[in-house]
């Protein structure tokens, strides 16, 4: 595996077992036609989707749907994206006849929705990128019932189980962590430290946050004095730093989930701080924050850049098409997450200011790695 360089652009069967109760701590309840399929629909269903598997026993022309929760920011951007080029690889392949994307714009309701929309159109599996990890779990278990595998990934897990869920997620209590703890080393183990997170209320900028805590734990002479969300975005950030920074002193580090680093670095430079005092800014993958500490930071800036791996949504076409084959693929999937330190920085100079540094693997490597954990 290596991390490779992408441009960020806006992107317009397994027969059903047993499956397991939804424990969900919504207590909405969604009511559709898809609730209402019998068991005889659901074994039809089953049976078409194992009928998909061609000769040779190879997967052929399944009808993939893909909902996103949001695509506002470069890294929802580069994974659709790298979504799209898969797609259209299988397709050319004829694993994949059909591929829907379809944009929740962080609304949970048009996201059970566009579910129960693949549902009723007959779509052989369905990947979700959850707005939520509770409120779409009625919609999951809808298709799971009706023998259609549902794939969530980048945000999550939802709280839900069945065995047609197929669950790929990031640990990103350990990513933000190990950031925190790499900051806090190079602040000398004491001083003010600021906190950019990401959307209020989502079960990812919690986890997130979570990891911040946790290392912070080593290290009680940082205090956090400013936590801003800014729902990963560098417009959002530079606005909220340079209203808040002449109110502070003496900042010495900054942490981050994504999306906002170089923003960041600006308002910093924007507010009077010199090179000198330039706080311990950690990075985020994204080209303008590595162009930057590669050609513009004072010499010997000391920092660690790392982000989540947007290829995970290519990566669920791959494992897609290994389900519907009835390959055996594990129902709970973690993802490593990409970094970049001072020696490997060199690699990835040139990018533009939205592209991300992501971790692509082969079809044999996500079979050995990925599916059989």
């Amino acid at each position: 595996m290596k991390l490779k360089k992408v441009v960020a652009l806006v992107a317009v069967g397994a027969v059903a077992t047993n499956l397991v109760a939804c424990s969900s701590s919504s207590g909405g309840s969604a009511t559709t036609a898809a609730a209402e399929t019998t068991a005889a629909a659901a074994e039809t269903k089953a049976a078409e989707t194992t009928a998909v598997a061609a000769k040779d026993g190879e997967a052929k022309g399944i009808k993939v749907g893909f909902t996103n929760s949001y695509n506002g920011n470069s890294y929802r951007q580069t994974e659709e994206k790298q979504m799209q080029i898969v797609a259209d690889k299988l397709k050319a392949d004829g694993y994949i006849s059909e591929y829907t994307v379809a944009e929740a714009n962080q609304d949970t309701a048009t996201q059970i929705a566009q579910i129960e929309d693949f549902i009723t159109q007959g779509y052989d599996i369905i990947i979700v990128d959850p707005a939520s990890t509770s409120s779409l779990n009625n919609a999951i278990m809808e298709a799971c019932d009706a023998g259609i595998p549902v794939i969530t990934v980048n945000d999550g897990p939802v709280d839900c189980e069945a065995d047609l869920l197929y669950q790929m997620y990031f640990e990103n209590e350990e990513m933000t962590k190990a950031l925190t703890e790499y900051v806090c080393e190079q602040m000398g183990g004491s001083g003010n430290l600021i906190e950019l997170r990401g959307t209020a209320g989502t079960t990812t900028d919690d986890q997130f946050h979570q990891g911040v805590l946790a290392a912070l734990e080593k290290y009680p002479d940082v205090k956090i004095v400013s936590e801003i969300y800014t729902d990963w975005t560098a417009s959002k950030a530079q606005t909220e730093l340079n209203s808040v920074l002449p109110t502070l002193s003496d900042v010495k580090g900054l942490v981050t989930q994504g999306g906002d680093a170089y923003a960041a670095v600006q308002a910093f430079l924007s507010a009077g701080y010199s090179a000198d005092t330039l706080p311990v800014i950690a990075g985020d993958n994204r080209g303008s924050f590595l162009n930057w500490w590669a050609n513009e930071a004072p010499e010997g800036y000391k920092t660690l850049s790392a982000a989540s791996n947007p290829w995970i949504g290519a990566m669920s076409l791959y494992v897609a098409v290994d389900i519907c084959n009835g390959e055996k693929v594990v129902n709970n999937m973690s993802i490593p997450f990409g970094m970049v330190d001072a020696d490997t920085l060199s690699q990835y100079t040139g990018l533009g200011d939205d592209d991300v540094a992501f971790t692509e693997m082969s079809w044999d490597d996500i079979r050995a790695q990925i599916e059989t954990q």
